[in-house]
């Protein structure tokens, strides 16, 4: 079943894909609580500074999703960069539904004059290996500690 992938309004999708983003959360998820901020998400995209894209089946149902921030960047501002809060696809439908959803949000970045994209992904798992492919290079790398 191939999913259409189109922007969505966190306000209408975060509550009905809950069990969704908690699968996200527990694969991805950075050892604190989950509890994400319907409005803060809706208030970006409102304002412009982020944008979701959904991957929906005919029947409806979202199978993936990605969000990216889109601003001008604080060493060059006529630089404008996209940078990925969070993309995840069901692990039934990953593969081609993700390969388009990442294209989809390459294309939607540019439109909105983004001329660098920025992805956040584990290092060693498939996502780094299928951006690698895409043309993407490794730029930084990220580390966490608690306090």
């Amino acid at each position: 079943m191939m999913a259409i992938i189109k922007l969505a309004q966190p306000r209408e999708w975060m509550p009905k894909i809950s069990a969704l983003m908690r699968e996200n959360w527990d694969e991805t998820g950075f050892g604190f609580e989950f509890n994400p901020a319907i409005e803060m998400y809706q208030s970006a995209v409102d304002a412009g500074l982020i944008f979701a894209l959904g991957a929906v089946t005919d029947s409806g149902e979202m199978v993936g999703y990605c969000t990216m921030m889109v601003t001008p960047h604080w060493h060059n501002p006529a630089v404008i960069i996209a940078s990925n809060d969070a993309l995840f696809v069901t692990k039934e439908h990953r593969g081609i539904t993700s390969a388009r959803l990442i294209a989809e949000a390459e294309k939607e970045a540019k439109r909105r004059g983004a001329s660098r994209v920025l992805w956040h992904t584990r290092a060693g798992t498939g996502l780094a290996e299928m951006l690698r492919r895409r043309g993407y290079e490794d730029a930084d790398v990220v580390v966490m500690k608690e306090i």
